[in-house]
């Protein structure tokens, strides 16, 4: 996994507020910056007892591999429907299984690829299916 050139800026600058002005509790600013780069499926996990052996925390990027952590951040009806999306079903299908509207069908597409941070739900199905590989 590669990560993104703005997560590792964020990481680094992160890093050296921490290591120039190391403190307990994390500083805002650090979780701040931290939590701008977090997106669906991926884990944040610093390491402060790691500084007396490395001199910074260590700040780990993990991406998670299953399908319910990156739908996490969807809302129930959200996630029947983003499965319902990776298995391939139309909009029409969708509203069909799960009793609602086309319209309303919509607007959870468009609230799913939002939260998730993608393009289309090709990248929904894509998503769906790596974890499932991975």
């Amino acid at each position: 996994m590669s990560v993104r050139p703005d997560v590792l800026a964020a990481l680094a600058a992160s890093v050296r507020d921490l290591r120039d002005e190391p403190q307990t509790p994390i500083p805002v600013a650090v979780i701040a910056a931290l939590a701008n780069v977090a997106r669906p499926g991926v884990t944040l996990k610093i390491d402060f007892a790691a500084s007396a052996t490395i001199g910074a925390p260590l700040v780990m990027v993990t991406k998670q591999t299953d399908e319910v952590a990156v739908f996490a951040c969807l809302t129930p009806r959200q996630r029947s429907v983003a499965a319902l999306l990776a298995e391939g079903r139309s909009n029409k299908q969708i509203a069909g299984d799960l009793g609602i509207s086309v319209s309303t069908v919509k607007d959870h597409v468009h609230a799913i690829l939002h939260r998730l941070d993608l393009p289309s739900r090709g990248a929904v199905i894509a998503a769906a299916h790596s974890v499932g590989s991975a």
